[in-house]
Formats: C-alpha cells, structure tokens, sequence
C-alpha cells in the first residue's frame, strides 16, 4: 500500500506525524500515544516508531534511517 506521510517539522527536521495521505484521502493523526527508537540487532539500523490514533484507528509507524515509512493497522481502542 503507498502513502505519504506529513509531519510537523519543529528544531528538527520531519519531527512529529501530523496526517497520512492514502490515495486522494488524507487521514488525520489524532494523538501520538508513544514514541521511541529503536535498534535492529540484525542490521544495526536505527528507526523511529510512533504508535498513533487516526481516523479511530491505532496504527503503527516506522520511520527508517533511508526516510522511507512503514504502516501497520493494530487494533480498535
């Protein structure tokens, strides 16, 4: 699935997630409930995980050092 991802830039660059762009749909992000970095033992990677609210929804997006994001829908609160 492609999406976009736009972000809040503060003192540092694509700092906070602000929406999620689906197709020609733009999904809000309601509030960030956690925030971390996190290490890949295999590949010695660093990558950002945000576990948001959108749209009702809780998701999960991954950041990776290449700025590339990944997605996962996780569960209804």
């Amino acid at each position: 699935m492609k999406f976009k991802v736009k972000f809040h830039s503060g003192y540092k660059s694509d700092e906070t997630p602000k929406s999620v762009i689906m197709g020609e749909r733009e999904f809000k992000i309601e509030e960030i409930r956690d925030r971390k970095r996190v290490l890949d033992k295999k590949s010695g990677k660093r990558y950002e995980v945000f576990t948001c609210k959108m749209e009702g929804e809780i998701v999960k997006l991954e950041k990776y050092e290449s700025g590339e994001w990944g997605i996962s829908f996780l569960e209804k609160p």
